[in-house]
């Protein structure tokens, strides 16, 4: 547990390190903002690769799929970081460890839950994926204030190479502490790798309750995208924050999610995966339903009301992941992998519906609030009428 909260807080600052100090690397590598921006896209797009990348872990054991995560990981900060120092190609070999990056991360979380479903008690699990999960808000609150430091005395080169050489370590912590591997044991073992893929496709997505939480997962993850995407901007405009303000406002929202983790670790096995999740996603959306009348009362309720979004939302995902779990024993790794790339797909769609409404419905949080408690509302009626709490 101790090996995978450090790995994954690892990789976790390179995604999240990326949005506070995008400019600084557009300068570095002598781009545009506009075409770093780009560079965002590309790493978000291979998630999409998750159901490709997937069956590895279930075929080949779940350690030598941890550790290729690994090795790409420490090839993308390699490559990052020599590419400011190329007088041409800058923008293409950032492109690539970008997704390099992004398929590392595709790669390593849904081996690490899969993993946990191996070996941890569901009676437990919701107790040690929220534990794990607190590297998310522990590259915020720690690796986003580090990395500022590295950047402002060492150049915008620094973090990604302490990075590329904190993932070389992690690779040989894999090695060392994790057992050789997890095979599931699929059937068709000797098929070609397109067949076996398809077979494992056709399995799963013939199954009601995945394609219910494929669902309910893309939902979730648009309900905070579509207001996210755009909350940065709204505080500027309609409080006129500075961007240290807005940076204090990150800190709050990295801790919310923190206190949401740590939740999950005390209530999620006690109350139930399913209850827990659907308690999340109702609190969700009537945090939305409120945020534009608490934004009238100035910044503190407005920013009380990011944190109640914030929180439900984490409590909910995270809860929602021990659940998916165990859905599909023999194929977790599969089944996680597809999962992620419906997280992916809500992020993209949430993104872009987010900022056609920015355009179209002019600087105002309403129409967005509101979007996203549609669809934290649908994924709560899906989840309660589609499936059921799992007795392991």
């Amino acid at each position: 547990m101790a090996a995978i909260l450090v790995t994954r807080t690892v990789l976790n600052t390179a995604h999240r390190i990326i949005y506070p100090f995008l400019p600084s690397i557009a300068r570095g590598l002598g781009i545009s903002l506009t075409a770093a921006s780009g560079l965002v896209t590309v790493r978000l797009l291979a998630g999409l690769a998750g159901p490709f990348l997937g069956p590895m872990a279930d075929r080949r054991g779940r350690r030598p799929t941890m550790e290729l995560a690994l090795v790409l990981f420490v090839l993308a900060g390699v490559m990052l970081v020599g590419a400011g120092s190329l007088p041409a190609g800058a923008l293409a070999v950032a492109a690539g460890a970008f997704l390099l990056y992004g398929l590392a991360k595709v790669l390593y979380d849904p081996t690490v839950h899969a993993y946990l479903g191996d070996t941890v008690p569901y009676r437990e699990r919701g107790r040690a994926i929220g534990l794990v999960e607190l590297s998310w808000s522990l590259a915020w609150l720690i690796g986003v204030p580090v990395a500022g430091l590295l950047m402002e005395r060492l150049g915008w080169r620094a973090p990604w190479a302490v990075l590329a050489g904190l993932g070389l370590l992690c690779l040989g912590l894999t090695h060392i502490v994790f057992p050789a591997g997890h095979r599931a044991g699929l059937p068709d073992e000797k098929m070609r790798a397109a067949s076996l893929l398809l077979s494992s496709w056709r399995r799963l997505l013939t199954r009601r309750r995945v394609i219910v939480l494929l669902s309910i997962s893309m939902l979730l993850t648009m309900a905070s995208e579509i207001p996210f995407i755009v909350y940065g901007a709204w505080l500027e405009t309609s409080f006129g924050l500075s961007l240290s303000t807005l940076g204090f406002a990150s800190i709050v929202v990295g801790l919310a999610e923190a206190s949401a983790e740590l939740g999950t670790t005390v209530l999620t096995d006690r109350l139930g995966k399913r209850r827990s999740t659907l308690a999340g996603m109702v609190a969700m959306a009537a945090s939305l339903v409120l945020l534009p009348s608490l934004t009238r009362f100035g910044l503190a309720p407005a920013m009380a009301g990011i944190v109640l979004i914030t929180f439900s939302f984490e409590f909910a995902i995270v809860s929602l992941l021990p659940l998916a779990t165990e859905l599909a024993p023999e194929q977790r790794s599969s089944l996680l992998s597809l999962n992620m790339t419906a997280f992916s797909l809500g992020r993209i769609a949430g993104a872009m519906i987010g900022g056609w409404l920015w355009s179209w419905q002019g600087e105002r949080i309403t129409p967005h609030a509101l979007a996203g408690a549609a669809c934290a509302s649908a994924a709560a009626l899906l989840l309660y009428f589609g499936m059921a709490e799992i007795e392991s």
